[in-house]
Formats: C-alpha cells, structure tokens, sequence
C-alpha cells in the first residue's frame, strides 16, 4: 500500500465511508476517478475490484490520495484506464444560463440541451468528504445533497 503521493493513471484507492465499510475508484487522467460499484467490509484483491461497474466519475483534490486518505492499493493496466478516461461533463454559466458539454480529454465544448445536461455530471472538483458523503448516500439510497446542489438549472 502506498500512501501520501499523488496518484498516477490505474492506481486503485480504497475510499473508507465509516463503519468499517469501503469503495474503491480507479485514478484516471489527473484528476480524474472512476467510482467503482460495490462496498466491501475487508480489503478485497486487486483483481476482483477491477471488473466492478463504474457508479460515476468525478475530479477530485490531490489531497484525496497525497495525504493518504485514500491509500493506493493497487493498479489496473493502461489499456482499461485509457477506456474509462473518456468523460463527458456539463458546464452552466451561473449568469446566462447556457449550458455545454465539456469533453474533459479533448478539452472542447459543445452545445448541449438541460435534458442531456441532466444526465451528465457538473464540471467541477470534488472534496474527498464530499465524495465520501455521495459513496454513503449511494449505499443508504438517498439522494446526495453536494450532487444535487450542482444539478443544472432552468
């Protein structure tokens, strides 16, 4: 396990939400994470985390995994990490309301309607505490107040 370094592409983190129960994410392009399904109570082997569905992914801080909050516990090789990097986001301008897609890896917008906005995560970074709080939510089935205050707006 290795701890307090910023993650590189295919790092496994292993994400503790309290009592005893933990997430895994797969680090992408910096800073980018893929949020991996299932919750574990034990330190599960590399590659059984690896073949999880992806729940969401985010940017997140370097202090995530830099301060060892979420320990590196393993790696997944390139190929799968180049497949998951492809993330589209949705940007809103607060004052005009425009809404657009951003291609976070070719780095261009796009137009794009609230509908398909609404289907897409916002553009933004995420705390580790924020994304742990949307790991919980996700496990208890309730709706995540940091996810919902970025939702786009009419």
């Amino acid at each position: 396990m290795v701890r307090g370094r910023k993650q590189k592409r295919g790092d496994i983190v292993r994400i503790d939400i309290g009592n005893g129960k933990q997430f895994h994410a797969v680090a992408l392009t910096h800073p980018l994470f893929a949020f991996l399904d299932g919750v574990f109570e034990r330190e599960e082997p590399v590659q059984d985390v690896r073949d999880r569905a992806v729940l969401f992914k985010l940017w997140v801080m370097d202090s995530a995994a830099k301060s060892g909050r979420w320990p590196v516990v393993g790696k997944v090789d390139l190929p799968t990490v180049s497949a998951l990097d492809d993330t589209v986001f949705f940007k809103q301008d607060r004052i005009s309301g425009k809404i657009s897609a951003y291609d976070a890896i070719a780095n261009a917008e796009s137009p794009l309607s609230f509908e398909e906005a609404d289907r897409l995560e916002c553009a933004a970074v995420w705390s580790p505490e924020h994304v742990e709080d949307r790991l919980r939510d996700h496990l208890n089935g309730v709706s995540n107040k940091w996810w919902a205050s970025m939702r786009p707006r009419k």
